[in-house]
């Protein structure tokens, strides 16, 4: 039995379209679904086991061309995903293989990708939504670690060490620490790229 030694949890997820409730586009509802991604780490950051699954969107969900083209989906492999249900229960599986205790949440951007988590466990009967799996609120943001790095040069009057906080673009997170072998835009690719990346800043902190 694996012991649930798990102290982090990095994910990521990458998203097509939109989704159509009645016609109507709601807050929060404008993210289509591809694929989803996570690691589980230990306390010093090394890698447990991953996580990975393409996620089928429901009947209603626009599929944006322009997003297939960032992150290289194609309605065949979309189609092929599993639903929302079975990505929440094998995810939740993952979680408690893993963590004895609550993770501290690891993302780039992680607003986007809690939101979009959020809504997929909130629609697949989960009450609490993503909060019900992961059981707390702690997180780390590797976006606003980078902005916050670039506030405090500010304040000293120096160049902002990081002029791209993007992850992938060029001039990005990955650039500017020489981070590669990780596919961008793919959900685990960048999870795994996350997750050096925070190495990095935290070795600047």
């Amino acid at each position: 039995m694996t012991e649930k030694n798990g102290a982090c949890l990095i994910i990521d997820t990458e998203t097509t379209g939109r989704h159509r409730r009645g016609g109507l586009l709601r807050r929060g509802d404008d993210r289509g679904d591809a694929a989803v991604a996570a690691a589980a780490l230990d306390q010093k950051l090394g890698v447990i086991e991953t996580f990975q699954a393409d996620v089928c969107p429901p009947a209603g969900c626009e599929i944006d061309p322009e997003a297939m083209q960032v992150n290289g989906f194609t309605r065949e492999r979309i189609n092929r995903g599993i639903s929302y249900a079975v990505v929440c229960e094998r995810f939740r599986e993952f979680i408690m293989k893993h963590f004895s205790a609550e993770p501290v949440v690891i993302g780039q951007f992680y607003p986007f990708d809690y939101a979009f988590l959020d809504q997929v466990f909130s629609a697949s009967g989960y009450g609490d939504g993503f909060a019900a799996v992961i059981k707390g609120n702690d997180f780390i943001d590797t976006k606003a670690l980078a902005n916050s790095l670039n506030l405090r040069a500010l304040l000293k009057g120096q160049p902002k060490p990081f002029p791209s906080t993007s992850l992938s673009r060029p001039g990005g997170l990955k650039d500017r620490f020489g981070v590669t072998g990780h596919q961008a835009h793919s959900a685990l690719g960048d999870v795994l790229a996350t997750r050096e990346v925070l190495i990095k800043l935290l070795e600047i902190l």
